[in-house]
């Protein structure tokens, strides 16, 4: 049974859900971990667990991750990672039912490297994989591709398509508050 639990500056699950981060995306894809954990932004930071019934069950196992901004009725899962020996095994399809779970109302969007971009072999049938994850769990193509960090993305969405106007709108809302922040 998959568990979630809040990412703060005291979780002891800390360790690992940063050692997950810092593996599962390049140094020009992250923000620094501090800032995931501060409150000038409202995130929800969820580290998962995979909790196993009965009497003799084993401890709860760390499966990955998600941290994502909510603002009006879009949801933007901004970062998340499954455990590298645990993926193919359905904890990335858990984790975004239980995002979707807390957001019923909402459009998710997630965004991902553009695969036309790619020029390396591995890389690209990397990137197929993700698009092909998030086609199974519902995501489709939106209308917004952009560049933040050198690295251009491609938005998808679950619930609703959103607009370029209003994805932008969305980060202008969340950091404008943030002196120097750049939005997408």
């Amino acid at each position: 049974m998959l568990q979630y639990f809040e990412v703060t500056k005291k979780s002891p699950w800390l360790p690992q859900v940063k050692a997950l981060y810092e593996s599962a995306f390049p140094a020009n894809e992250r923000i620094p971990i501090k800032h995931l954990l501060d409150d000038k932004i409202k995130r929800e930071f969820w580290a998962f667990f995979d909790k196993e019934e009965g009497e003799n069950a084993a401890p709860p196992k760390f499966c990955g991750f998600s941290n994502s901004i909510s603002h009006g009725d879009i949801t933007n899962i901004v970062y998340f990672a499954v455990v590298s020996e645990l993926r193919s095994r359905g904890y990335g399809s858990q984790i975004l039912q239980a995002i979707r779970e807390k957001h019923p109302d909402s459009r998710i969007v997630v965004d991902i490297e553009v695969e036309e971009d790619s020029k390396d072999a591995k890389e690209l049938e990397r990137r197929n994989r993700r698009r092909e994850f998030y086609t199974r769990n519902g995501f489709d193509s939106s209308p917004v591709d952009y560049v933040w960090q050198g690295e251009h993305y491609r938005l998808l969405s679950a619930g609703g398509t959103v607009t370029e106007k209003e994805f932008r709108d969305f980060w202008k809302e969340i950091l404008k508050d943030i002196p120097g922040a750049k939005y997408p």
